[in-house]
C-alpha cells in the first residue's frame, strides 16, 4: 500500500509541475512537463484540438504572450494509475489577468483531464518520470469559486 501511495504522490507531483509551469508563463518549464511526441494532444477550453508537441508548444507560446498573470488552486483531484499511464481529473480554480487594453481579470473554473505516461530518463530504466501526453480543459458553467485565495 505504501508503494501505491508513493506512485500516487509522484503523479500528483507531476500534475503540480504542469500547473507551476503554467503559472510561471515559462515555455521552458512547460517543455519539461510534456512528452515531445507527435501523439500528444492538448485541448484548451474553447480552442481546437492540437496534436503533436510542436503544435501544442506553439499554443502555449500564444497563451503566455497574452497572459499577464495566472494562478491556480487545484481541487477535487482524482488519480487513476496504471503501469505506464496515469489519468488525473481535477478542477482548476483559476484567477488570471490577460494582456489587453483593459488588463481584464478573469476568475473561472475548468474541469481538466491530464494524462501522463511514464518515461525513462536518459535511457535509464530505473530512473523514470511522468510526462504529460494529453491535457483537456472544459469551462465549468455556473462556476462558484471556492472560499480560498488562489
Amino acid at each position: 500500500m505504501d508503494e501505491e501511495k508513493g506512485v500516487q504522490q509522484t503523479i500528483e507531483d507531476s500534475n503540480s509541475k504542469f500547473y507551476k509551469a503554467f503559472e510561471s508563463l515559462s515555455i521552458e518549464k512547460m517543455d519539461a512537463a510534456w512528452k515531445h511526441s507527435d501523439d500528444t494532444i492538448c485541448i484548451h477550453p474553447g480552442w481546437e484540438m492540437f496534436t503533436s508537441w510542436t503544435a501544442i508548444r506553439e499554443s502555449w507560446v500564444r497563451i503566455f504572450e497574452n497572459t499577464k498573470m495566472i494562478k491556480f488552486f487545484i481541487s477535487n483531484i482524482k488519480i487513476k494509475a496504471f503501469e505506464n499511464i496515469a489519468i488525473v481529473v481535477c478542477l482548476e480554480n483559476i484567477d488570471s489577468v490577460i494582456e489587453d487594453e483593459n488588463e481584464n481579470s478573469i476568475r473561472m473554473g475548468v474541469i481538466a483531464t491530464n494524462i501522463f505516461e511514464k518515461q525513462n530518463v536518459n535511457n535509464n530504466k530505473s530512473n523514470k518520470k511522468w510526462l504529460l501526453i494529453h491535457h483537456h480543459g472544459s469551462v465549468v458553467a455556473n462556476y462558484l469559486a471556492p472560499n480560498v485565495a488562489v
